[in-house]
């Protein structure tokens, strides 16, 4: 695998979750958001998609109805192991050790009534939900900066996140200020952040966690990442510009096809 980076010229949107995986890896970032490659959709991917699916279309209900007490949860986990079964015929699930369709499914399910019994009691009916924002962006390869909102009330921006261990706050700081940076852009005003965290240990739990946003350092990161690609723009070496990392931690073989595909980070070049 060559360290050129093949891009067709067409500009890009950056989102959000992206902008750490830049610093995380380059190479990757780069091979998958310049060149349109795509990395390996996991399982656990997609169970987390399917979960949100399931809660977007309970949060649905309860807005239309103007009431969370009588959830339909067999409506959202049917919507949450469709999303799930899509995603698995249109792109694929490469499967953990121990797992399938059918417990995945089974997750999906799972995810959907642990975030109705430990979550939903506990905040407010959104606004909004799977809210697209976003900013134009004046530069040679970016267009734009946008992603979508999981949940949007007044003065709230919270993220529904699925995972094996409690989730740290601190993790998605860069992504979720950029939630706050484009929700602020086009009108909302946000003064509190949080995570809504589904985590799938023996006994799965739900919990709801504060955010502190630090917008001077995204803002740095995300002025520093669009530097880098106009940099590549006007000729720079991609070599230089998009190094990879090896002590990435999702450097493997299970979170990144170019790692088995002779990405010289990992390989070396013979």
């Amino acid at each position: 695998m060559k360290t050129d980076i093949n891009w067709n010229g067409e500009q890009i949107k950056i989102r959000p979750s992206s902008i750490d995986n830049f610093y995380g890896c380059a190479f990757q970032w780069a091979k998958v958001f310049l060149e349109g490659e795509r990395s390996i959709p996991n399982d656990r991917a997609a169970i987390g998609t399917a979960v949100h699916t399931g809660v977007e279309e309970l949060w649905k209900d309860a807005m239309l109805r103007g009431d969370k007490e009588q959830v339909n949860l067999s409506m959202a986990a049917d919507a949450g192991i469709q999303a799930f079964q899509e995603n698995e015929e249109n792109e694929g699930v490469q499967y953990s050790d121990g797992a399938d369709s059918n417990t995945c499914e089974d997750e999906v399910k799972t995810g959907v009534r642990v975030f109705v019994e430990d979550i939903v009691p506990w905040v407010d009916i959104p606004t909004a939900v799977e809210t697209y924002l976003t900013m134009d962006i004046d530069h040679p390869v970016v267009n734009e900066l946008g992603g979508t909102v999981d949940y949007l009330a007044p003065g709230t921006i919270d993220d529904v996140k699925t995972s094996k261990r409690k989730p740290v706050p601190q993790s998605y700081t860069t992504q979720q200020t950029t939630y706050k940076i484009l929700a602020e852009h086009n009108g909302h005003k946000i003064e509190h952040q949080r995570i809504q965290g589904i985590v799938f240990i023996k006994n799965p739990v739900g919990h709801i966690l504060p955010l502190e946003p630090n917008v001077p350092r995204t803002k740095f990161l995300i002025n520093s990442l669009l530097d880098t690609l106009e940099a590549f723009h006007d000729g720079g070496n991609p070599a230089v510009l998009f190094r990879g990392n090896p002590k990435y931690m999702f450097c493997s073989s299970k979170y990144c096809k170019f790692y088995s595909m002779g990405c010289p980070y990992v390989n070396g070049v013979a």
